[in-house]
């Protein structure tokens, strides 16, 4: 009975799937931090994504896109009077506008470009300051495996006065078409 159940199960999300609505794309991604504001360093960082893009035509598609990402905070030695200093995480939760140019049936290169908002308001002990989110902008490059799946390569960047993240990305895309 469990197996029946289960089966039914996956039938079911598989049928939702290929019903869904046109230009829904799902995907996660893990990062690696790459040169992030006033020493701050960040171990991994992972993220997931969400985006509905319109087909403007044969090669270019626009829309929107959100998700969410964590930068996991590493531990750091400052020096003899202030020993180790410890990053904490920052979550974000990004709002952007999403541009795809479909070069051929493979290879795709984008960008979404908007605003990243912070989830927990991260603390600059130095200049007692709160990130409560800044600029954010993500360029791609993809190669669609099928009509369904796609790996890409993206670069992540959030910055505002005072703050900057950036993350080298691998990501996993399915399009829910």
């Amino acid at each position: 009975m469990k197996k029946q159940i289960l089966t039914l199960i996956v039938a079911t999300l598989f049928s939702a799937f290929t019903y869904a609505q046109s230009g829904f794309n799902i995907g996660a991604s893990i990062g690696f931090p790459y040169e992030n504001y006033d020493g701050y360093e960040f171990s991994f960082a992972f993220s997931a994504d969400a985006n509905y893009l319109f087909e403007i035509n044969q090669a270019f598609d626009i829309g929107l896109a959100t998700g969410y990402g964590q930068a996991f905070g590493d531990s750091y030695y400052v020096g003899p009077f202030y020993g180790n200093f410890d990053t904490p995480d920052f979550q974000y939760v990004p709002a952007a506008a999403a541009l795809r140019f479909n070069v051929n049936r493979r290879l795709v290169f984008g960008a979404d470009i908007g605003y990243a908002f912070s989830v927990t308001s991260a603390k600059d002990n130095f200049n007692n300051r709160y990130y409560d989110g800044g600029f954010y902008w993500r360029p791609m490059f993809g190669f669609n495996l099928n009509e369904r799946f796609q790996l890409n390569f993206n670069y992540i960047g959030i910055s505002d006065s005072y703050f900057y993240y950036s993350a080298f990305n691998l990501g996993f895309t399915v399009n829910l078409n």
